[in-house]
């Protein structure tokens, strides 16, 4: 499907559904096929035992497909648990199950771009070279986990976790109107363009091409963020302090204050290490919360997977403890707030209504990591007053909506 006309675009997106209800049943497999499918194979491995592969597994398990074990990049994860399967070495996974496995990869990448968060060795061979050094290791069957998409069946509901190459293909169905909605509020072609596009994939599994920038750009686009002449900026999923380096380099070290959310206790260190090595001024602008950003006070299941990707769910083994940004703040000044926090940010959005209202910050909110944030995350902010915008980073997979507006107090 050819790129949509950026000003004809309000008539394409009902197209692109109309186009999919035809096409539906040529595009589905049902979850008796993909079971028929995989007994060619004597077992199925997942390869990542992260937030992807935890997602995957729990769809697998909701239709009756166990897994034989999660295999992994990283030494300290193999003889673990995850999710009640143990993580293995990847290089011992024929000698311990034979050559016919099926091993599913299960990490977010478009094959193209890379989070810098990820480990250094992945980012340098990328899917081929994951692929390439199973193939040395006697696996012969591998794909990615995006080959499993076309069972719409398998992620219905889209409570497992962070798979944003296999949405609920019903819930867009469902919410059809209210992304053409979305769709015709966005505040500009580019957003639009970008918009329908990933609509596009989401249904079909391919489309058009996605204009998408550089990894460096991902909160601080340059066409969209000003610095102010004093950043006060939240960070909600600090991480280990890599959006405060961002921040740092952008404005020259311009921060009036700096407000870090990270419940991950190992990332949370990490981010402690960092923010001690700045200069003393810095340090004291800056203040650290080992905490999740909510709706509301009290404690939160986190999965921690002391890296990129820890997650609120139900079946977290960690109790973090989890606080709204109207709380942090207690009335003080936001100018800018960041969330991408793994399918939190609705829930953190709601905590930082009078913040919104007060204050106008900028806003830049992941929106990929539940299905129901492509329509939702910018609703909130379009009911707040905002012009809102989107932007790309990795193709379908990784975007963020950005809100704009001037600053002022609402009565």
């Amino acid at each position: 499907m050819e790129a949509l006309e950026r000003d004809d675009m309000s008539t394409g997106i009902g197209e692109i559904f109309a186009r999919f209800h035809r096409e539906r049943a040529r595009l589905e497999q049902t979850v008796d096929e993909l079971k028929a499918a995989l007994r060619r194979y004597s077992g199925v491995v997942l390869y990542g035992a992260g937030s992807s592969g935890i997602a995957l597994l729990l769809a697998l398990r909701r239709a009756d497909i166990q897994p034989l074990c999660f295999a992994d990049g990283a030494p300290e994860k193999w003889g673990t648990q995850c999710m009640g399967l143990e993580v293995v070495p990847p290089q011992t996974l024929t000698e311990r199950f034979g050559a016919n496995i099926l091993v599913l990869v299960c990490i977010n990448t478009d094959g193209q771009a890379y989070c810098r968060s990820f480990d250094e060795a992945l980012r340098a061979g990328g899917h081929s070279g994951v692929h390439q050094r199973l193939r040395e290791w006697g696996c012969t069957n591998v794909v990615d986990y995006v080959a499993l998409r076309r069972c719409f069946a398998l992620f219905r509901g889209d409570n497992t976790g962070n798979l944003p190459s296999c949405p609920d293909v019903d819930s867009l169905v469902e919410h059809q109107e209210r992304i053409e909605r979305v769709f015709e509020r966005l505040a500009d072609g580019l957003s639009k363009e970008i918009y329908a596009n990933i609509l596009t994939f989401r249904l079909f599994g391919e489309g058009p091409e996605i204009p998408t920038l550089s990894q460096e750009e991902k909160y601080f686009p340059k066409e969209l963020f000003t610095p102010a002449a004093e950043e006060h900026f939240v960070d909600c999923g600090a991480f280990d302090g890599q959006t405060l380096r961002d921040l740092l380099a952008l404005t020259g070290g311009r921060v009036g204050a700096y407000y870090a959310l990270e419940p991950d206790t190992v990332n949370f260190k990490r981010l402690e290490q960092f923010a001690a090595q700045l200069p003393e001024a810095l340090r004291a602008k800056s203040t650290l919360f080992p905490c999740a950003a909510w709706s509301g006070e009290g404690k939160l299941p986190l999965y921690a997977l002391h890296g990129p990707g820890s997650f609120a769910a139900p079946y977290g083994g960690t109790q973090a403890e989890a606080t709204s940004i109207d709380k942090l703040l207690d009335g003080r000044r936001a100018t800018a707030v960041k969330m991408n926090i793994e399918g939190s940010e609705l829930a953190a959005l709601k905590g930082a209504e009078k913040t919104l209202r007060r204050w106008r910050p900028k806003l830049m909110i992941a929106g990929y990591h539940k299905t129901w944030d492509f329509w939702a995350v910018p609703e909130v902010m379009l009911e707040a007053g905002y012009e809102v915008y989107l932007r790309s980073y990795m193709h379908h997979l990784s975007f963020v909506f950005y809100g704009l507006g001037s600053p002022y107090t609402f009565s």
